[in-house]
């Protein structure tokens, strides 16, 4: 095997499992509708960027850019037997994302309205939920990656989450939960850290951290600590990351890079697969997060948020910075 070949397969020994969706993006938005009961000047809005159809999903996401950044890896999502199926299979392809598991039923979307003062309007169709068994049978364990796991797992939902970071574990493998997303469904300090006994990262944003914890990630810390030991990285978005290395050390500042945002959508999965792109591949987490950053500032700055990302504009844009 060359090595070009023998690096693609290690890539794919990692497995993101969870939300993968169509994005409906629009983008640009002076002003938001006012909703009437017919078609007015108040109620419908005219953008000038057309509407794009995009790959999307937290962990779809995150397989894109660790497949862009490494040269392959494996994702575990619902992906529907319809038009929109056909553009995920076939964008993911092109990614480098292998698939697990069988197509059926009808694929989720997201629908993304941005508005140019930042704020955003969403619509969500979850699809059908994921059935973690025959994904567990399908795959040869390896590193693995949860991420959106509360919008396509049936709760309860811990069971589910711990098999898959149990067989990564006792194949000499990591195991990472992303703790998103947000939201009324959102998983609870109870789900997290009962997950986290079988695994050896958690990532998650500032506002999803405060909402597990009830208060700021720092503040919090002690409470988590009682039941997880391993490290946590907080994404910070154009903040950077904050590394948490463990239970009696002190925190770390990663700090971000400045570019000009156009699309908010996605940069934290960007900011995971170039963390994980770095992490599994040997390096430390504070190296691991400064990738992580750097993956998410690229997105940040693309129209195609993680579809754009790049490990050459990657490699570029961590070098100036």
């Amino acid at each position: 095997m060359s090595p070009a070949a023998a690096a693609s397969s290690d890539a794919l020994r990692l497995l993101c499992v969870g939300s993968t969706v169509v994005d409906v993006s629009i983008q640009g938005l002076q002003r938001f509708p006012v909703p009437d009961v017919e078609f007015t000047q108040i109620s419908d809005v005219t953008h000038e960027q057309p509407a794009r159809l995009l790959l999307g999903g937290t962990a779809a996401n995150t397989a894109m850019v660790y497949a862009g950044l490494t040269g392959g890896c494996h994702l575990g999502g619902v992906i529907g037997a319809d038009p929109f199926g056909d553009f995920l299979a076939a964008g993911l392809a092109a990614h480098g994302v292998n698939v697990l598991g069988e197509r059926a039923g009808s694929t989720a979307t997201h629908t993304i309205a941005l508005g140019v003062d930042g704020r955003r309007q969403a619509y969500w169709y979850p699809g059908p939920p994921l059935d973690p068994a025959p994904l567990l049978a399908a795959w040869p364990p390896g590193h693995v990656y949860l991420s959106g796991i509360n919008l396509c797992f049936r709760r309860p939902l811990t069971a589910a989450a711990c098999a898959f970071g149990r067989a990564a574990r006792t194949a000499g493998a990591k195991a990472v939960l992303d703790i998103g997303q947000g939201g009324t469904g959102a998983l609870d300090f109870d789900e997290i850290t009962a997950i986290a006994t079988e695994m050896d990262l958690l990532i998650g944003s500032r506002a999803e951290f405060a909402a597990a914890l009830g208060c700021g990630y720092a503040e919090g810390r002690d409470r988590l600590r009682e039941r997880f030991q391993g490290p946590v990285v907080v994404k910070q978005g154009a903040g950077g990351s904050l590394l948490d290395p463990g239970p009696g050390e002190a925190l770390r500042h990663v700090p971000g890079f400045e570019v000009d945002a156009i699309n908010p959508i996605g940069a934290g999965d960007s900011f995971a697969g170039g963390l994980l792109s770095a992490w599994l591949g040997g390096a430390d987490l504070e190296s691991a997060c400064r990738r992580g950053n750097a993956a998410g500032a690229v997105s940040v700055r693309s129209p195609g948020g993680p579809q754009d990302v790049t490990k050459a504009a990657v490699d570029r844009l961590a070098r100036e910075g």
